[in-house]
């Protein structure tokens, strides 16, 4: 029997992509609609990414030290005629003073995996719950996974770019997602 929050991370990616592969509107908050893209972001509880890895058989100590972390679960389609380029070097979290939220890169995990010296299989399980950090996305396309930063106090938001097209300084495509909130919270209420 599976833990509940371990499924409640899987029906909202399925319903996340169930939206958007048929074009529905999302009402929900963390919801971003425009400019031919859809960008769905929300922070998953401590609680929830510690189940999800644990049921997947992770070591207790790398479950603790990503139950440390604050999960950002995306699910983004391009409903766009041209290429949109999904590259999170082009994304930045700030908290509500303004402060950049640090992301943690494939990078900090595979040191702290060698640390830790995680088996081969979780890491490899733990890669393909992450974002790409870059790719290109076709039209009609749609791409998900997660976002970790260091746990910010209080309501954060995400500020995403995206590059439209091949050439180089081309259309640049902004989106923000306020009221992220880490900690089991979800969406702050009241916020688009």
């Amino acid at each position: 029997m599976q833990h509940p929050a371990v499924n409640s991370i899987g029906a909202a990616l399925l319903l996340c992509f169930s939206a958007m592969a048929c074009g529905a509107e999302a009402p929900e908050p963390g919801t971003y609609r425009g400019q031919g893209i859809v960008l769905h972001a929300s922070a998953r509880t401590p609680e929830q990414m510690a189940a999800f890895y644990s049921a997947r058989g992770f070591p207790e100590n790398a479950v603790k030290a990503l139950a440390q972390t604050c999960f950002v679960t995306a699910g983004m389609r391009n409903e766009r005629k041209e290429t949109v380029w999904l590259e999170l070097a082009n994304w930045r979290f700030v908290d509500a003073a303004g402060n950049e939220v640090r992301r943690l890169k494939r990078s900090d995990w595979d040191a702290l995996w060698d640390q830790l010296n995680l088996p081969p299989a979780s890491r490899a399980t733990f890669g393909w719950t992450q974002m790409p950090e870059s790719r290109d996305m076709q039209p009609g396309e749609p791409v998900g996974g997660n976002v970790t930063v260091v746990p910010p106090d209080g309501s954060f938001t995400l500020e995403a770019r995206f590059r439209v097209g091949h050439e180089p300084g081309g259309q640049v495509l902004q989106v923000r997602i306020p009221g992220l909130v880490c900690g089991g919270r979800g969406v702050a209420e009241g916020q688009p």
